[in-house]
C-alpha cells in the first residue's frame, strides 16, 4: 500500500481510538475537582462529573507529611450537575502551616486528588474581630469589628451533616467601623434537630486572591413563642391573650389560663386552642369567657402550650370580679353580655394588629 494511503488512514483511524480510549478510561476524562478550600476551621469541595458517579470523598489534613486528620464522605454526582460538600476539622491547630488534600475514590480506584495549603495564627489573620456569631431559630446574627478599614464578602451556609441546605451570601460589606449582618432563616426548621451554620468571609485584597475565613456555630431548633404583655386583656367576663411565634419550628398549640380565688383557693383551668399555626413574627388571638365564677379577686397564670402540652411561656395577673348591686341577674342575662364584649375585644386587637401589619 502506498505510504500516503497508509497516513491517511491512520489520520482517520485516530480519532475513533481516541473514542475508545476515553470510553475505557471514563474516570480520568469525567471527574473533576473544580474547587476545594481549606482552612483550620473546615473545608469544603466542588465535584463536577460528565456522568452519575457514586464515590467517596476522602478529606486529610497533614502535618509536615504526617496525617493529622481525615474524613470520609460519601457523594452521588449527577452527570453535569456540580455536587459540593462541606466538613469541619476537630483537631486543635498547633503550627502555622499546613496541607489539606482532597481525594474522590470511586469503588476503592483513586480517580483523582488536589491539595491547598492551610495557614493557621497570625500567618491567615484577617483585618476583622468576630465578636458575635450567634445562630438562633429565627436566623443568624453576625458581629464584625475591624482592625482596619476593608471590604469582605460574607457568606452563610446552613448545614445538614456534610450538604449545604441553604446559603445566601452578602457582597461588598464595608468594614470601616462595626458591621452587623442579620439573616433570616426563610424555611421551616425541625423541633430539637441540631443545626450548623458556616460563616465563609471573603476579604478583598488589592493584588492578591482574596483572603478566606470560616467560623462555625450551632444550635437546637425549638418551637419558641411569647405571650405579648400588651395585647393580654383580663377582666370580669374573660380574658383575650395574643402570642406571637419567635422560632421556624412551627408551634401548633394553645391558650391555658388557670384562675385562683384568693378567698377560697378554688382554681379552675380554661383551654383555647389558637386557629394560626405560628412561625417567627405571626401572630394569633384567642378569648375565653369565664363561667360560673363567684364574685372576688383572683390569680391568674396564662401559658402558651404546645400540643404536647409543654409550656413556652407564662403571664401572670391578677383580676377582680365586683359583688353584683342591685336586681339580681340571671345566669343568661349575665353571660350575654360579657361574651359580646369579649368577642368585640378580640374584633378590635385583631383588626388593630392588622393596621400595625399594614
Amino acid at each position: 500500500m502506498h505510504l500516503d494511503n497508509r497516513k491517511k488512514i491512520m489520520i482517520c483511524i485516530a480519532p475513533a481510538l481516541l473514542i475508545v480510549f476515553s470510553l475505557a478510561n471514563p474516570a480520568a476524562a469525567y471527574i473533576e475537582i473544580s474547587d476545594f478550600f481549606s482552612d483550620f476551621t473546615s473545608s469544603d469541595v466542588t465535584i463536577v462529573s460528565g456522568e452519575n458517579l457514586q464515590g467517596r470523598a476522602v478529606f486529610e489534613l497533614f502535618f509536615s507529611g504526617s496525617l493529622v486528620e481525615s474524613h470520609e464522605v460519601p457523594f452521588n454526582a449527577r452527570a453535569g450537575e456540580p455536587v459540593y460538600k462541606v466538613i469541619l476539622w476537630e483537631t486543635k491547630p498547633q503550627h502555622d502551616y499546613y496541607t489539606a488534600k482532597l481525594s474522590l475514590y470511586d469503588e476503592g480506584k483513586l480517580l483523582v486528588s488536589k491539595t491547598y495549603p492551610v495557614s493557621y495564627g497570625t500567618v491567615a489573620l484577617p483585618s476583622f474581630h468576630v465578636v458575635d456569631f450567634s445562630p438562633t431559630n429565627t436566623g443568624v446574627q453576625l458581629l464584625l469589628r475591624p482592625f482596619n478599614p476593608s471590604a469582605v464578602d460574607i457568606k452563610i451556609e446552613l448545614l445538614d451533616n456534610n450538604d449545604v441546605v441553604y446559603s445566601k451570601t452578602r457582597e461588598d460589606v464595608s468594614l470601616v467601623t462595626s458591621a452587623e449582618i442579620r439573616m433570616l432563616w426563610p424555611f421551616l426548621l425541625v423541633n430539637n434537630e441540631r443545626y450548623t451554620v458556616r460563616a465563609k468571609i471573603y476579604t478583598h485584597r488589592l493584588y492578591a486572591s482574596p483572603l478566606i475565613n470560616t467560623y462555625t456555630a450551632f444550635f437546637i431548633a425549638n418551637r419558641d413563642v411569647e405571650i405579648l404583655p400588651d395585647d393580654v386583656e383580663v377582666d370580669d367576663y374573660g380574658a383575650s391573650v395574643t402570642i406571637r411565634g419567635r422560632s421556624q419550628v412551627p408551634f401548633d398549640g394553645s391558650i391555658l389560663v388557670i384562675t385562683k380565688n384568693r378567698a377560697t383557693n378554688e382554681t379552675r383551668t380554661y383551654t383555647a386552642k389558637l386557629e394560626e399555626i405560628l412561625v417567627s413574627g405571626k401572630e394569633d388571638t384567642a378569648g375565653i369567657v369565664w363561667r360560673d365564677l363567684a364574685p372576688g379577686t383572683y390569680d391568674v397564670v396564662i401559658l402558651a402550650v404546645d400540643h404536647e402540652n409543654v409550656a413556652l411561656d407564662r403571664y401572670e395577673t391578677v383580676f377582680r370580679i365586683p359583688e353584683e348591686t342591685g336586681a339580681a341577674e340571671t345566669p343568661g342575662t349575665k353571660s350575654t353580655p360579657g361574651f359580646a364584649a369579649l368577642v368585640s375585644m378580640i374584633i378590635i386587637l385583631a383588626a388593630s394588629r392588622r393596621l400595625k401589619g399594614a
